[in-house]
């Protein structure tokens, strides 16, 4: 990873391969390693940009600067630093969260979108789960929290059948500092992009697991009720996050879906 003063904060970003962008942002309590299964499938044809955001990874930001708003803005910094005009941006959760802002606000920088797990708020059934994991937290108990956290995300199904992942992943969110997994859990909380996707012109591809515990199908549906120009898949087996349950078949269906925007159907 490599490291870059973007204002007042240090972030830590990487970037791998030549060709067309593809922008990788991750969920509460992980980081860039994330998308290990996605770097190792793409680099060879695209260049691809994973960040560490909101203060996750080795560099804590000020409470005053946890917002997905903040975040957004910090990203596009680094992309006009880095040279970069356009890009595809993946994100997962709150990574979506922070993609959609981007489309917002900056649509001229987000050639397409891949909306994982997404929402455009979050409902009382969200809520009251971040409550719970919130609580535990304050308990200072950061294993039980993994644990609590790793249940709704990786539901024991899903477990059993990829328990490396599982494995990883909890090493992975005990690795974050505490303070920053609360604050972004806040700013989750304060997002709220109802009834403003209809402006966001890029085309878009949802992808939710039908067994997600924490942010379950209808909120990803509701997103792509308001995106004009979108694609909706809801996997059958599958959890918050179906690129590391199946890499295979999402590392698949993410190249065919940037490939159609690149050369859509009919174009000369």
């Amino acid at each position: 990873m490599a490291t870059i003063q973007l204002d007042d904060l240090r972030v830590s970003y990487s970037v791998e391969g030549k060709g067309i962008s593809m922008l990788f942002i991750h969920e509460v309590a992980t980081d860039h390693r994330l998308w290990h299964s996605q770097r190792d499938y793409f680099s060879s044809a695209y260049r691809l940009i994973s960040i560490d955001v909101l203060g996750h990874g080795p560099f804590e930001w000020p409470r005053r600067e946890l917002s997905i708003e903040r975040a957004a803005l910090q990203v596009r910094q680094l992309l006009k630093r880095l040279g970069t005009e356009s890009t595809f941006v993946i994100g997962v959760s709150m990574g979506a969260a922070l993609a959609m802002r981007m489309a917002l606000d900056t649509p001229e920088l987000v050639r397409g979108l891949v909306l994982i797990s997404p929402w455009r708020y979050l409902d009382d059934h969200a809520r009251n789960l971040i409550d719970r994991l919130l609580r535990v937290i304050e308990t200072k108990d950061m294993a039980a929290y993994v644990d609590l956290l790793l249940r709704y995300t990786l539901p024991s199904v899903a477990m059993e059948r990829y328990p490396p992942n599982a494995a990883w992943l909890r090493a992975m969110a005990l690795a974050q500092n505490t303070a920053t997994v609360v604050a972004a859990w806040t700013a989750c909380l304060a997002f709220d992009v109802r009834n403003q996707l209809g402006r966001i012109r890029a085309p878009s591809l949802v992808v939710a697991g039908m067994d997600d515990l924490f942010t379950p199908p209808y909120l990803a549906r509701a997103v792509a009720e308001e995106l004009p120009a979108k694609e909706l898949e809801i996997w059958d087996g599958h959890s918050h996050f179906p690129f590391l349950e199946d890499p295979e078949r999402f590392n698949r269906r993410i190249d065919a879906f940037i490939r159609s925007c690149i050369n859509p159907v009919g174009a000369e």
